[in-house]
Order: C-alpha cells, then sequence, then structure tokens
C-alpha cells in the first residue's frame, strides 16, 4: 500500500452516507423517543430537550469533512509538498524476507 492509497475507500463512503442520510431523516431523534418510552418524566424531558438531530447532523458534517481532508492530504497536498521540497518524502517500507534474514544470522559475530 502506497502511502496515497486510501485505506477501506467503500467502508468510509458508505459510512459517511449512512450518516448523513440517518441524519436528515431524524432518525436520531426517533431513537431517543423510543429509548425513553419508559422512563419518567423528568428524564423525558431532559433527554428530548437534546436537540439530537442537530447533533447528528453536526457529526456528519465534521466526519464528511475529516475525510475530504483525509483524500486532499494523500492525493494532493503531501505530493505537492513533496516535490516542492516542504516535506521529506517518505521512505518506502523494506520487506525482508526468510532468506534475507537467514543471511543475516549468518553473519560472523564478534565474541564476547
Amino acid at each position: 500500500m502506497q502511502s496515497t492509497d486510501i485505506s477501506m475507500p467503500m467502508a468510509k463512503a458508505t459510512s459517511a452516507v449512512t450518516l448523513a442520510t440517518a441524519a436528515q431523516t431524524d432518525m436520531a431523534d426517533k431513537l431517543v423517543q423510543a429509548a425513553t418510552v419508559n422512563t419518567s418524566a423528568q428524564t423525558w424531558h431532559w433527554v428530548n430537550a437534546i436537540p439530537w438531530g442537530a447533533i447528528a447532523s453536526i457529526v456528519a458534517a465534521l466526519y464528511t469533512s475529516l475525510l475530504i481532508c483525509e483524500w486532499f492530504w494523500k492525493k494532493l497536498w503531501r505530493p505537492a509538498f513533496e516535490r516542492w521540497g516542504w516535506l521529506a518524502p517518505r521512505k518506502p517500507l523494506v520487506t525482508m524476507t526468510l532468506d534475507d534474514f537467514q543471511h543475516l544470522s549468518d553473519t560472523p559475530r564478534m565474541e564476547p
């Protein structure tokens, strides 16, 4: 996986769409009302006084903004900053095979 690859793009896109859809259909308000059916009047009043739909909308907007920022960072900004010399390029990951490891273990070592 390269540094410009977005990990789990389908899962992130699906979760963002689901969160935005749930926020738009007032799913949070309906869930809170269903959860407080058998509670006291005071608990019901305080829990349902919180604007859960607005909170869900804000969370959906923040999550989507973070996903967009991640895409811009990995696809546009970081490569441009590396090209312009503002950031050091990432070092590629080195994969050591079993043969490489055995070759390292066969080297002579200094006696204690």
